[in-house]
């Protein structure tokens, strides 16, 4: 890239160094962590800047740039949907692709931090962007997805469709794939795995390609010019992991996700050499400048790499990895690789990589404030417990990790409760409810045990009742247990459902419980004292919440908000969903009052953000979620009762 040392992107002002505020949905005060990375991404959406002082990573909330010094966050981008599995730079350094979720892909004006240009794939919406790779000129775009077989190429500036390959066909493969793809260093021909037509019979009648033997183990080549298919490449037994052309134009390299090396000559498509003597994990080819190609084997705490026609393992990583990331990179950049809490930073010259860690928080199974509002508790999946400090929502939260997960949290003056499951050593997960003290995690300070289930796997949610010692769990098999932790026993057993109960939830006044199976779903309505189901409740429901006088439930429609009246077992009021919220209710919740009740939605196609929704439960209308409001509605659920 020519005058690199010019180049500097749009990144936040040095003073906005409070990351909890960057880029917040309107309303919003504060967001707890930094998103779920995409380490389970092949390859992992993570892109060194022109520079090499910066680094750019995409995960679940948009993409994130960080100081390579430091490794610290700079700068929030692309938050509207969220969800990044591919990044790339542009060779001349003024573009950032970025691809995710329902296949969408934009590109960026890296020095400005605007989008240029969208462009969103023809077909169903319902896939990943895998790969982004610009031509060598930076002047178009080539992309790839994890299930189909259809290749995109784009203007870049303009978004532009310039090519579409393999759109003859509408089969997926079931599986994800890592669908490599790279340019020929002239941008004439373009490869990316691909399988050959006579494998489509394979599919089945759903036309999904479900056997690997039957997936995309084909190379298949393009010529940019012409459109045609150059050559379909069928030599490989397993998957490439990689794909490079040579410098001079000669050879295609591939790397097979189980560690074979593969040369073809680009003049007749013969396969010329193949090295099976690397081991058998996944490998990444890449050239270096002057022709000699290298094969790297990456992981959380491998970097090798191997000079493939010497067979031998090199050093010369320590100058040219840089390919790995980018190949217009300057050498001193380093190699960064992320896992699920970390990152690791591997420099030139310097055989010991670095680790710098970042704020990662799961999917919250409950959260709540303490009495006295000062910190907030949530039980995170795999992730324990975790605390902040409601007035430093900035500093590094502290974490409670007893044995088990998925942990429910529940107060009392002065202290956090979670109940689970447990596991560990001296725990089996599935024969016992545990109740954990916050901050002692060396033994719980109540153990059920449950009765014996011979096809139980797993105890998938627990929940505490909102003012005696009761709780209440359910297992794989839909049968619900109400426990006394005070006196240590299971007060009732039900045979609620015949699949995995996803959701139950208590009535404030705890006469009543309610149990949501993921399947269907099945919802039953139960009456704590008796243990008798309410057969009327209705069905298909995902998601409730009681009002806070116990009196009614509001219930997830596919396309409503249903307000069902206990007493009388009977529908009261219907409140219709804007079309972006059918199909995907996802939480609820009333203020303490009663007259409020917040909706909230899964992630819907198509929709650039999902809204939370105020609404007036007396006039039953819509109320704008300002920023005003927002502040009204937070000081109602800050407080724990309410009247009626």
């Amino acid at each position: 890239m020519q005058n690199s040392k010019k180049w500097s992107p749009a990144i936040m002002q040095p003073e906005n160094s409070d990351i909890t505020t960057w880029v917040l949905p309107e309303g919003a005060i504060a967001r707890l962590g930094q998103g779920v990375m995409m380490a389970d991404s092949t390859p992992q959406p993570i892109a060194p800047s022109p520079d090499g002082k910066y680094l750019v990573i995409g995960n679940r909330i948009g993409i994130w740039w960080y100081d390579l010094s430091t490794m610290t966050p700079v700068a929030l981008w692309d938050t509207g949907r969220g969800w990044i599995t591919a990044v790339a730079f542009s060779p001349n350094g003024k573009w950032l692709a970025t691809g995710g979720s329902e296949a969408v892909v934009k590109v960026w004006d890296a020095q400005r931090g605007v989008c240029i240009s969208q462009m969103e794939r023809d077909e169903t919406k319902n896939d990943s962007v895998s790969h982004l790779v610009f031509s060598p000129d930076s002047r178009h775009l080539a992309s790839s997805c994890e299930w189909d077989y259809i290749l995109y190429v784009w203007h870049a500036e303009t978004g532009k469709q310039i090519a579409k390959f393999h759109s003859d066909t509408d089969f997926r493969w079931s599986g994800v794939s890592t669908r490599p793809i790279t340019f020929s260093s002239d941008g004439i021909l373009l490869a990316c795995t691909m399988p050959d037509d006579n494998l489509l019979t394979c599919a089945d009648t759903s036309g999904r390609i479900r056997t690997p033997e039957h997936s995309f183990n084909y190379i298949a080549v393009w010529n940019m010019k012409t459109g045609a298919r150059v050559v379909s490449l069928t030599e490989p037994t397993d998957f490439a992991e990689s794909l490079c052309f040579s410098p001079c134009g000669q050879f295609l390299a591939s790397g097979g996700q189980k560690g074979s090396v593969r040369v073809w000559a680009v003049a007749t498509w013969e396969m010329i050499r193949a090295f099976h003597t690397y081991g058998t994990t996944p490998k990444k080819v890449f050239y270096s400048p002057e022709g000699i190609l290298y094969a790297a084997e990456v992981s959380d705490d491998t970097f090798a790499v191997w000079d493939v026609e010497r067979e031998k393992k090199s050093n010369i990583y320590l100058q040219t990895h840089h390919g790995l990331q980018g190949s217009h990179l300057p050498k001193e950049c380093p190699f960064v690789s992320v896992n699920e809490r970390e990152f690791t930073v591997r420099n030139a010259g310097n055989s010991q990589p670095k680790t710098f860690s970042y704020s990662y928080i799961g999917v919250p199974n409950s959260v709540v404030f303490s009495s006295d509002g000062k910190t907030l508790a949530g039980g995170c999946w795999g992730e324990g417990v975790m605390l902040w400090d409601v007035a430093n929502l900035s500093e590094p939260l502290s974490r409670f990790n007893p044995p088990g997960g998925d942990f429910t949290i529940s107060i009392s003056p002065g202290k956090f409760y979670a109940a689970g499951t447990g596991a560990g050593p001296s725990f089996n997960s599935f024969n016992a409810a545990r109740v954990w003290e916050v901050g002692n995690d060396k033994m719980p300070i109540a153990t059920v045990p449950l009765p014996e289930q011979e096809n139980r796997v797993a105890v998938g949610i627990s929940v505490f009742a909102p003012i005696s010692n009761l709780i209440a769990c359910g297992d794989n098999e839909g049968t619900l247990y109400v426990i006394d932790v005070e006196q240590q026993n299971v007060r009732h057993t039900f045979k609620a459902h015949t699949g995995w109960i996803r959701l139950i939830t208590f009535s404030p006044n705890e006469k009543h419980l309610v149990s949501i199976r993921y399947a269907g779903p099945e919802s039953r309505l139960w009456d704590v004292e008796s243990g008798e189901a309410i057969e009327t409740f209705p069905n298909k429901t995902t998601h409730i919440a009681f009002s806070p006088c116990s009196t009614i439930v509001a219930c997830c429609g596919e396309r409503e908000i249903l307000l069902w009246d206990i007493g009388f077992r009977e529908m009261i009021k219907t409140i219709p969903q804007p079309k972006d919220s059918w199909g995907t209710p996802f939480a609820l919740a009333f203020s303490p009052c009663g007259r409020y009740l917040a909706s909230g939605s899964w992630w819907q196609q198509g929709v650039e953000k999902m809204a939370i929704r105020l609404w007036d439960v007396e006039m039953v209308k819509i109320l704008p979620l300002s920023a005003d409001t927002a502040a009204i509605f937070r000081t109602l659920l800050s407080h724990q009762t309410g009247q009626c």
